[in-house]
């Protein structure tokens, strides 16, 4: 029998005036919601609430009993609390807490930001350079050429990728290879990525970016594209579901930025290796990669009408 609409969609108000929809009553982001409903608990519950937030391991691993002393309240109102949140007790409170904490616990403590414009201009730039040092060190150069020899002779190079950084990641690949006389198709829609994997021919290469490799709509799209003869690339970390699901890996293993406020530096990892992939396609394809350049620098220089010494649109 099919539910009641009201029944779906009906809305709790349990104790405090605290309002539980239902899809958060079984949220794990507890965090979330906790921070989000503050507000609205009794100062009793805001003790509770505000223990959870700035000392959540402690919360998760003290006793009952230990829990009311530090808190200064009763065992029903932990209970209640647990209850009002959607939990089925303070057991459940609990675990959802720890899947908070284990997923985002940097983003709960604080963290000393930089005192200047300066200290952050030194913090990047030394992130950076760190994160390019690195790649230029451990790159695995048999694979790199084993990349630019696929690319090297496709006839049409697809670029698929999703998310924040691999979305332009592969504006970047299109804006490398173009020039170099590859026709690239860049996509970072996944119904259209697993369309154009349907349409690939036996000389087509498909490169994936992936700063996870635990994109699954990504992996049926690269499926679908070894199903008709194109070659598939990824440029993502080792050891992932994208990494084993291609016909060619470049690596891309670097540790996660510590500091949650600064831009991810693991960017500069990808861009470093598709430099090293373009700069080596470009060799390898010579005269041809070469002409295609020699176009772009006489329109460009018509276009302007004067001498220039520019890089071609980069």
């Amino acid at each position: 029998m099919a539910r009641n609409r009201s029944q779906e969609t009906r809305t709790s108000k349990p104790n405090d005036g605290v309002v539980v929809q239902g899809d958060k009553r079984n949220a794990q982001d507890i965090i979330g919601l906790i921070i989000d409903q503050q507000s609205q608990f009794s100062k009793t519950n805001r003790r509770i609430a505000h223990a959870i937030l700035s000392e959540p391991h402690s919360f998760a691993e003290k006793p009952i009993e230990e829990l009311t002393t530090w808190l200064h309240v009763s065992a029903p109102t932990v209970t209640r609390f647990s209850r009002m949140l959607g939990c089925d007790g303070l057991k459940d409170l609990k675990l959802k807490i720890m899947g908070s904490v284990r997923v985002g616990i940097r983003y709960l403590e604080p963290q000393t930001p930089p005192g200047s414009i300066a200290e952050v201009a030194e913090r990047v730039s030394k992130r950076a350079q760190k994160t390019i040092a690195d790649m230029h060190h451990n790159v695995d150069l048999e694979r790199a050429q084993a990349v630019v020899d696929k690319i090297s002779v496709c006839h049409t190079l697809y670029a698929f990728g999703s998310g924040g950084v691999s979305s332009w990641l592969i504006e970047e690949i299109q804006n490398r290879f173009f020039r170099l006389g590859i026709r690239v198709i860049p996509c970072n829609d996944h119904q259209m990525q697993f369309m154009l994997a349907t349409s690939v021919e036996r000389t087509d290469v498909v490169i994936c970016c992936s700063l996870t490799g635990a994109n699954s709509e990504l992996e049926k799209a690269v499926s679908v594209a070894r199903e008709y003869g194109a070659i598939t690339i990824a440029l993502t970390p080792s050891g992932t579901p994208l990494a084993a699901a291609v016909d060619e890996l470049l690596p891309i293993n670097a540790p996660p930025d510590e500091d949650i406020l600064s831009p991810a530096s693991i960017r500069y990892a990808y861009m470093i290796a598709i430099d090293i992939i373009s700069y080596g396609v470009a060799i390898a394809r010579k005269n041809a990669g070469r002409e295609k350049l020699r176009r772009l620098k006489q329109q460009l220089a018509i276009a302007r009408d004067e001498a220039q010494t520019q890089p071609l649109c980069d």
